[in-house]
């Protein structure tokens, strides 16, 4: 298939949601995954849930404390949700801290969604050559979730946490 995912309508899959997760990783955003999710849900309706997990092991020593991590999180994701999903599409902003496939599909079940869309970066050459380019996080998304797992390849990292941190800072832009 030579068109991009971008340019594609959920009728090229079959598939249309009325509440769609759109699982988000803060420091590497897949920006190329927004256009797709405004794709897949219903224009008029339906409903988008942004979410992010802050995981346990690697946020305990943050500077601020985790009230601070949430807080940051749940803006930048209301930014991303303003900036770059219909405006006719409910957004919804979760933050989550635990294991990423548990919380993703906890928050799944208690969203009600139909479809979760699950960017995952391309596996690199070696990767490929090893096996080893599905995450584990896919792997238990994608067998456990009750729900439609719409996995798609990304290529470009977005860091919120970096380049906004850095807007505030400057005082250019405060989300």
């Amino acid at each position: 298939m030579s068109t991009p995912l971008s340019k594609l309508a959920c009728a090229d899959f079959g598939i249309m949601a009325d509440r769609l997760l759109l699982p988000v990783d803060l420091e590497q955003c897949p920006l190329e995954a927004f256009p797709l999710a405004n794709g897949f849900v219903r224009p008029f309706g339906g409903e988008i849930v942004l979410l992010h997990v802050l995981e346990q092991r690697t946020n305990t020593m943050q500077v601020g404390g985790p009230d601070v991590d949430l807080r940051r999180a749940k803006r930048h994701l209301e930014r991303l949700g303003r900036e770059h999903l219909r405006p006719t599409v409910d957004v919804s902003s979760r933050v989550r801290v635990g294991i990423p496939h548990e919380e993703i599909m906890a928050e799944a079940a208690a969203s009600g969604v139909e479809l979760i869309l699950l960017p995952v970066f391309a596996p690199s050459f070696l990767e490929k050559l090893l096996g080893t380019g599905c995450g584990e996080t896919t792997r238990n998304l994608v067998v456990g979730a009750t729900c439609r797992v719409f996995v798609f390849d990304v290529r470009e990292r977005f860091n919120c946490l970096r380049r906004w941190a850095e807007e505030e800072a400057s005082g250019r832009r405060v989300a």
